[in-house]
């Protein structure tokens, strides 16, 4: 009779090391559903200061947090409003850093659909 070359302990090691990383790899997947959804608060929690803040309430600004650093996106009328924003968004529990990409628009938005001006540089996302 032919024993294996294999032993128990051998087989044993190989299950538990196989075991191990996909254990790990649920890990990072919970690990990334959680940090995904902590950022969705953090974005809500931004906004929802940005949007009850009495000359903010009607501005376009929207946040977006990744790894707790939020992005303040939108327009306002006025340079004031804007550090207004990023001020309330450095305030909120969770917030690591602030860009503060809000842009001061006088009189009509370019994001209503008004034409740019001819030498102007347009950049796009497109998803």
């Amino acid at each position: 009779m032919e024993k294996s070359s294999l032993r128990p302990t051998k087989v044993l090691a190989a299950a538990a090391l196989f075991l191990a990383a996909v254990g790990a790899g649920g890990c990072g997947s919970s690990a990334y559903t959680r940090r995904t959804a902590d950022d969705a608060r953090l974005s809500a929690l931004v906004e929802q200061r940005l949007t009850t803040t009495s000359g903010l309430s009607r501005a376009r600004v929207r946040a977006k947090s990744h790894w707790g650093v939020v992005a303040l996106v939108g327009e306002v009328p006025e340079e004031q409003l804007k550090h207004e924003a990023g001020s309330l968004a450095v305030g909120v529990p969770g917030v690591v850093r602030v860009n503060n990409l809000i842009l001061v628009v006088k009189g009509d938005s370019q994001a209503e659909g008004s034409p740019l001006p001819a030498d102007s540089l347009l950049i796009a996302r497109t998803e």
